[in-house]
């Protein structure tokens, strides 16, 4: 089985969130390989859910320097858009 990168709406996974993605839908719908994956991910559209910001000042107190933020884990939610159907989330690679 080869691995390819799979595109969900407008989102291109990288070669890791196309596997995890892979071996999520793997087990929930029994999809053999990266060609179904992507034919299954035609009704599925996907956005990136930002990390909500907290300031370093409210986690540390007055000892934190109040110009800093704190990120959390960005992460991509794939959901069918036709249908109720099983959503995915998987932690994004891409972190700036």
């Amino acid at each position: 089985m080869q691995k390819q990168r799979i595109t969900v709406g407008y989102v291109e996974l990288t070669d890791e969130e196309s596997e995890e993605l892979f071996e999520k839908v793997r087990k929930d719908k029994g999809i053999k390989g990266y060609a179904e994956l992507q034919g299954l991910m035609e009704d599925f559209d996907s956005r990136v859910i930002e990390p909500q910001e907290e300031r370093v000042f409210e986690l540390l107190g007055e000892e934190a320097d109040s110009t800093k933020s704190y990120q959390e884990i960005r992460y991509i939610e794939v959901f069918n858009k036709l249908e109720k159907d099983s959503s995915y989330h998987i932690k994004s690679s891409i972190q700036e």
